[in-house]
């Protein structure tokens, strides 16, 4: 089961101390297949990002130690308008994926998050807004981390042992937002890409099933399981 315990951050941006909840131990009961964690319990997601309740800045707890300056100017500036994430229902307990798109924000400013770690972000923040089943948001953050999944590949930020995963990701993801002849495509690609670790034949069932699934035309949800 996950537990989670106590802890007070300061935020490196107005300097307000918070006391918040961080992820003590958790479990894996399965995956889905694009990778979200399945666990018994609460789900650790939302905890391992943290939020001032000040100036709203968001960030993995190691990050709380200290900020560019470019990040806290733009926390602190006019353009940091958090409102439009944070709604009526957020106030009292900001949403896991609430707290993962105010991430994106602050990382965005940071020079050193790369496309992929601002990807992930947004895959996490689909991941969350699944289990708030608020299916707008989970497209909206599924589109936007296709987006940086492609710009990464681009820019060759992808080193040849992530190809072959980042491609099935990219592929499963077009599957969920509806564009099925450019998941097929990535599949295609992901199945043809250098073989590593993950390139064991559990994986090329994996990618073959999710091709299927796209060539059917299926959005859906679906959890990775035993595959011969």
């Amino acid at each position: 089961m996950t537990s989670l315990i106590r802890v007070v951050l300061n935020c490196p941006v107005c300097e307000t101390g918070f006391a918040t909840q961080r992820i003590a131990s958790t479990n894996s009961v399965g995956q889905d297949t694009d990778f979200r964690p399945l666990t018994a319990g609460i789900d650790p997601q939302p905890h391992y990002v943290h939020v001032c309740p000040k100036c709203n800045f968001a960030a993995f707890e190691g990050d709380f130690g200290a900020v560019q300056d470019a990040v806290k100017q733009m926390v602190l500036g006019p353009e940091y308008t958090p409102l439009d994430l944070i709604g009526p229902e957020d106030i009292a307990s900001i949403r896991g994926s609430t707290k993962y798109l105010l991430a994106v924000r602050c990382y965005s400013r940071d020079d050193r998050a790369s496309d992929l770690r601002l990807a992930d972000l947004y895959l996490r923040a689909s991941w969350c807004a699944r289990q708030e089943d608020d299916l707008t948001r989970e497209r909206e953050a599924q589109t936007n981390s296709i987006l940086l999944f492609e710009k990464a590949l681009e820019n060759g930020e992808v080193a040849e042992n992530q190809l072959r995963t980042i491609m099935y990701l990219l592929g499963e993801l077009y599957r969920r937002i509806g564009r099925h002849e450019l998941a097929i495509s990535m599949f295609d690609k992901a199945e043809q890409a250098p073989d590593t670790a993950e390139g064991e034949p559990r994986f090329v069932g994996l990618i073959e099933r999710q091709r299927a699934a796209a060539r059917a035309r299926r959005t859906t949800n679906m959890q990775i399981e035993d595959i011969a």
